[in-house]
């Protein structure tokens, strides 16, 4: 027999185990929304060797009293990773082009980067920078796009680059040669100038050669 008492002892049960299930989504999503949260947390966070090496230098200039540093030490870390990039494409040039004449252009690039990347070092390690060891999340997607490639496309992907990756390198030298904050980093900017507008003109040349095929 149904009576009063047993369905009131039905309906708080059912309130219980509704609370009890109301509780647990509750938790469920909060679990979830905190989990976002730190997610989204970690994606903010630079994993990026350039920002990584440079928010260094900024911290242990800062440490000694320096401020302002932020400028010169993003240029002294990206411009590690650029030179890097650059040596590590000219030797998959040497082995993977079809050129002659881009063959030659890797080998011209590949001694001088690395004695830019030499020098650079060398300022580093007096003027108390920190350089990336690894290249940073742009120059390795460069280096990855570039490297699949096979065949002329792979020589014409690699000029296309050496005549951007020069453009930016000019530029940037030469602003930072008129505004770097350090005089190491002024003059080393200033020295190699040059060097970049020449290897800029004979990327363009060896461009132009091609696109008049």
């Amino acid at each position: 027999m149904i009576t009063i008492e047993s369905i009131c002892k039905y309906k708080l049960a059912g309130a219980f185990f509704n609370f009890i299930n109301s509780s647990m989504m509750a938790k469920a999503i909060l679990y979830t929304f905190f989990l976002g949260i730190m997610l989204g947390s970690a994606g903010c966070s630079s994993n990026d060797s350039i920002q990584e090496a440079a928010d260094q230098s900024v911290q242990q200039f800062e440490q000694a009293g320096v401020k302002g540093m932020e400028n010169d030490a993003l240029f002294v870390a990206e411009t590690a990773s650029v030179l890097m990039l650059q040596e590590q494409l000219a030797q998959a040039a040497s082995e993977k082009a079809v050129s002659p004449e881009v063959k030659g252009l890797s080998q011209q690039m590949q001694q001088a980067h690395l004695q830019m990347l030499e020098e650079l070092r060398q300022l580093a390690s007096t003027a108390d920078f920190v350089l990336p060891s690894t290249l940073g999340n742009a120059q390795q997607n460069s280096y990855q796009d570039i490297n699949d490639k096979t065949g002329i496309a792979f020589d014409l992907a690699y000029i296309k680059e050496m005549v951007e990756q020069h453009e930016k390198l000019l530029a940037r030298y030469k602003d930072m040669a008129a505004n770097g904050k350090v005089m190491e980093v002024k003059q080393y900017a200033s020295r190699q100038v040059p060097l970049i507008e020449q290897h800029l003109a004979s990327s363009e040349r060896l461009a132009e050669s091609i696109d008049n095929i």
